[in-house]
């Protein structure tokens, strides 16, 4: 069986800085299992690997699709599959980093979305969830909606509304989005919309949190990464550079 590392948390635990120090010592790629990183021109506020990330490491599922269309877990199952199977065939270990839910169970239980049921995976999983202290993590992600706005988050949507994006537009139930949408509407004021983008992200972040809750994984604290990065080394030996 071909084997996959999933890595899964909320938004703004640190996952993705995990993987991309894992990938330092093993040999693998990531898929992304993101339900807003698959868009094209949705980039400030989904934070995307860089271009010096992705030299470090190949990612997988990242501006596939147009901002004007929709996609789905069928659509995640289908690419994320052929994924796996090339990044095997190259000799490396595929790891899923995100914190889609629906994603993940559906990679894990192997969901046929044709038949609607489930059935067993083809895939030997290892599956750890990244967990941290609720105080820290809302404050990274206040941090990191500071940095948003910095990062031109407000000059990024009036590009979208210029090429002809609407609220309708599927890409648009990302976070940062409608709020900023509706300051630019002069509904609230841009601190107003700074707000309450912390706010649904922390609410997000619960929702993402009581979802794992439900699932059988290995749970390590933020805390605890060094021994987890040691027994990652030793669970995939043939990987290693």
């Amino acid at each position: 069986m071909q084997k996959v590392l999933i890595i899964a948390g909320c938004t703004a635990v640190g996952k993705s800085a995990f993987a991309l120090e894992l990938s330092k010592s093993i040999n693998m790629e990531i898929i992304s299992a993101d339900s807003v990183q698959v868009y094209r021109g949705i980039e400030v506020a989904t934070s995307k690997p860089t271009k010096a990330e992705e030299r470090l490491c190949p990612h997988h599922l990242i501006n596939i699709v147009s901002p004007f269309e929709k996609f789905n877990a069928f659509n995640f199952i289908d690419l994320a599959k052929k994924a796996i199977a090339e990044i095997t065939d190259r000799g490396n270990l595929p790891v899923v980093v995100g914190g889609t839910g629906l994603y993940i169970d559906s990679l894990i239980f192997g969901y046929d979305f044709v038949s609607d049921r489930t059935h067993l995976s083809d895939y030997e999983f290892k599956f750890v969830l990244i967990e941290q202290d609720r105080d820290m993590l809302y404050s990274r992600i206040n941090q990191r909606v500071d940095l948003m706005i910095k990062n031109g988050l407000v000059e990024e949507v009036k590009k979208l509304r210029e090429i002809g994006i609407n609220l309708d537009c599927q890409c648009m139930q990302a976070i940062g989005y409608r709020e900023i949408w509706s300051y630019l509407d002069g509904e609230i004021s841009l601190p107003e919309a700074i707000a309450l983008i912390k706010k649904n992200t922390r609410n997000y972040a619960k929702r993402q949190i009581t979802w794992f809750n439900h699932n059988d994984c290995e749970r390590w604290n933020i805390k605890d990464l060094d021994r987890l990065y040691q027994e990652l080394l030793e669970t995939y030996p043939e990987y290693k550079k």
